[in-house]
């Protein structure tokens, strides 16, 4: 059983959120947990779409309010706040391993700060997270969410020039990420999309994967299904301004120029 209840507070002369979470498992003890948020994940009242059963608030929680703080600028504050994350998915994970939402929490996390970190921590990142949805799948072979990610994450490999992608496989321990091929990446977006197309950056990844794999047509069309659906939290908020920048650089509002470096850069 779960309960999350919320107030508005004043600190350092801005508006907040502040959030005590109850949380309890069976024959475990009531835990509570203060957790203030920036200002614009006041609205944020439900889990966002990508949130399934078993995965902590606190980490949802955390994870919006990263993206409110990139969208403000603020990238040093969504990392910090993204490594917090981790930490309360790994906390909700123990004894729990064979729970694939807490999993999933954790893989969430992981493929976020796969993405905004840099250097070794971006490869370990995403190493760890190759093997958390190697486990995820083996409980749940039909997991859309973690399909996704895993085809996210081989897309993302793809995309390494050669040289950063042998220095990734081969020197600062992604072995993992040497399998990624533009195929697999295909497939697993193509399954989470079609099996759950009701969330938007299903449909973004696939479409920039066929913006890397030069078809452009069909990127434009998955463009239009993320902007079919509606916004609701800062996350989402951040994959629609992205699939808007997709959708001017494929229409040549941006030139052709920039998009065609762009999928060389891909291919290399």
């Amino acid at each position: 059983m779960r309960d999350v209840t919320g107030a508005t507070a004043r600190t350092a002369g801005r508006v907040g959120c502040v959030l005590f979470l109850v949380l309890a498992g069976a024959g475990r003890a009531h835990a509570q947990i203060r957790l203030e948020l920036p200002e614009p994940l006041i609205p944020v009242r439900e889990p966002p779409a990508w949130v399934v059963p078993g995965v902590p608030d606190t980490v949802w929680l955390l994870v919006e309010a990263g993206a409110a703080a990139r969208a403000a600028g603020d990238d040093e504050r969504e990392k910090a706040l993204l490594k917090e994350a981790e930490a309360h998915a790994r906390a909700a994970l123990g004894g729990f391993e064979d729970d694939v939402g807490r999993r999933f929490a954790l893989a969430v996390v992981l493929g976020l700060r796969a993405d905004r970190e840099g250097g070794r921590t971006k490869v370990r990142a995403a190493d760890a997270l190759h093997r958390e949805l190697e486990a995820i799948l083996a409980l749940d072979p039909e997991h859309a969410r973690a399909r996704h990610l895993l085809g996210r994450l081989h897309a993302g490999v793809m995309r390494m020039n050669r040289i950063t992608r042998w220095i990734a496989t081969n020197l600062l321990g992604g072995d993992a990420l040497k399998a990624a091929t533009w195929d697999e990446a295909e497939h697993n977006l193509r399954f989470a999309e079609e099996r759950a197309p009701e969330v938007a950056e299903h449909h973004l990844q696939l479409a920039n994967l066929f913006r890397d794999t030069r078809r452009p047509e069909e990127a434009l069309r998955e463009v239009a299904h993320v902007l079919a659906i509606p916004v609701r939290t800062p996350l989402e908020e951040a994959t629609r301004a992205e699939a808007l920048q997709l959708q001017a650089r494929l229409s040549g509002v941006g030139g052709p120029a920039a998009e065609t470096s762009r999928g060389q850069g891909a291919k290399g």
